[in-house]
């Protein structure tokens, strides 16, 4: 009898349950990132590096984007707009661009913003859409954990993109809702070109909007929405620092240009992190299939067009080479967003109105929000307690040296021989304006791949004009490009666990 009382009560209660487990394990969540963001952890969330160079680079007056083939051999892959408001708010408060940590901190905390920003905004769309605040509450803890889980929107372009794509979808409902205004869309056409110039993948945003008037055959719609998009854009390039359009586009193009693999894909999207989230996908096929056969609302279909085309997107972008599984935040919101709001429609409540329905979701969602966490915690435990402050010092020791001891001066180039433990790796930014190839594996994909030539890098080596390399005490110097470095150097000095070797002129 008891039993049965407790099994009642878990039924009638498990949306309580997983709520209550959400909430918890979220707080956890935000304790987690908080620690590891103030860390000083060279890279909490995966090339954190070619995020933070680009806002010091904006701080201290100097262009983002350079020729590529040319010194300092710089591939800066993002648009502009994410690292010109940490910069912004950097000079600001007042922080130089080699106050390296205080950098990181910027990029971290507004990505953090830009996160819970995200579940914030999508849990309220959902709440007034619905009228029903308890399931928007679990689905906004449920896209937290899942953007906190990937890692990837902390200190990246992809948090602010996420937070765009809320935005715009919430501009989409107010053109395609029943007494909706469709001047909404220009608008979504605004949000949309500002996520590519967020980041590129941005695009989809935009082109989910074209082809859903194209299915429409709404042909002036279409006209006119393009012309303002092109003039949105039109404006961006006028006013954001991208140098000039050429460098640019060669830069955020050729930046990720690279060849694809089906090793790559499995290796770093599929096997570990895409599967996980299995049930979601399949529940979005599920209803996506039935939308489009049961013709639901204008704005049900453009969300089902959405989720399509930016699945279709994410795994053809996902197969390239340096790519990861952040190409489907964006995707996974979108589900997350259309799945709710399917389960909440009037029409489906006799579905999901059975218990052990309701049981089911709401096991799924302890697990999903227990396994979220217990993950992150694990990731970045060694990050929490790690001794990268040591390095730290070490490498602004090194810097300092050669700024007041050598009178480093611009246009003097330094290259540094990065170590198997991130050794070296805040000299790239403590040496931002003088660092040869600061971005080692994106030279090297792109020597891989064909995509540029560093010739002018091997004359530099030949014509002993790398003024400074610097490496790990006792090891020889090596470049991510095998140029022999035989009979260009010679011992100059050691500054902590760091030899630096000058020109042999």
């Amino acid at each position: 009898m008891e039993i049965n009382k407790s099994l009642i009560w878990v039924r009638d209660k498990s949306f309580m349950i997983a709520l209550f487990f959400g909430l918890i394990s979220a707080l956890i969540l935000l304790i987690i990132k908080f620690q590891a963001s103030i860390s000083y952890h060279p890279d909490i969330s995966g090339s954190e590096g070619s995020t933070i160079v680009p806002i010091q680079l904006l701080v201290s007056g100097s262009p983002i984007y350079l020729d590529p083939e040319d010194a300092p051999f710089r591939l800066s892959q993002y648009a502009p707009i994410y690292s010109t408001i940490v910069a912004t708010f950097c000079k600001v408060v007042g922080w130089s661009a080699l106050e390296v940590h205080k950098i990181y901190l910027a990029s971290r905390l507004w990505s953090n913003i830009f996160v819970l920003s995200t579940v914030g905004l999508a849990g309220l769309f959902l709440n007034r859409v619905t009228k029903k605040p308890f399931i928007a509450i679990i689905a906004a803890l449920y896209i937290f954990h899942v953007l906190s889980f990937w890692l990837l929107t902390t200190s990246r372009p992809d948090s602010l993109l996420i937070l765009l794509t809320t935005v715009f979808i919430f501009f989409c409902y107010n053109a395609l809702k029943e007494d909706g205004n469709p001047f909404w869309f220009y608008a979504a056409i605004f949000i949309a070109v500002t996520a590519f110039f967020v980041k590129q993948s941005g695009a989809i945003l935009a082109i989910s909007v074209g082809v859903y008037w194209i299915l429409k055959r709404e042909w002036k719609t279409l006209v006119s929405l393009t012309a303002f998009g092109i003039l949105i854009m039109g404006f961006y390039l006028a006013i954001l620092p991208i140098n000039t359009i050429e460098l640019f586009f060669t830069n955020i193009i050729g930046g990720v240009a690279n060849s694809a693999s089906w090793e790559w894909f499995y290796d770093w999207t599929f096997q570990h992190w895409l599967l996980q989230f299995a049930p979601l996908i399949i529940a979005n096929v599920i209803v996506s299939g039935y939308i489009v056969y049961h013709k639901y609302s204008n704005f049900l279909l453009f969300l089902t067009l959405c989720c399509f085309l930016s699945f279709v997107f994410s795994t053809s972008t996902a197969f390239k080479i340096g790519a990861g599984v952040g190409y489907y935040q964006d995707y996974l919101l979108l589900a997350v967003i259309q799945v709710t709001l399917f389960i909440a429609h009037p029409a489906n409540a006799y579905r999901f109105d059975q218990s052990l329905l309701k049981m089911g979701a709401s096991f799924y969602m302890v697990l999903a929000f227990l396994h979220c966490t217990l993950f992150v915690f694990m990731k970045y435990k060694s990050v929490i307690h790690s001794n990268f402050e040591r390095n730290y010092i070490d490498e602004r020791n090194v810097s300092e040296y050669l700024y007041k001891e050598k009178n480093l001066k611009p246009k003097e180039w330094v290259y540094i021989c990065g170590g198997n433990q991130m050794e070296g790796y805040f000299l790239n930014h403590f040496l931002v304006n003088n660092a040869l190839i600061p971005f080692p594996d994106l030279v090297y994909l792109a020597d891989l791949n064909g995509t540029f030539s560093f010739d002018k890098f091997k004359s530099m080596v030949r014509r002993k004009d790398i003024k400074y390399v610097i490496s790990l005490k006792g090891i020889v110097p090596v470049n991510i490009l095998n140029v022999d470095f035989t009979n260009t150097l010679k011992y100059s000095s050691t500054v902590g666990p760091y030899d630096i070797y000058e020109a042999d002129k």
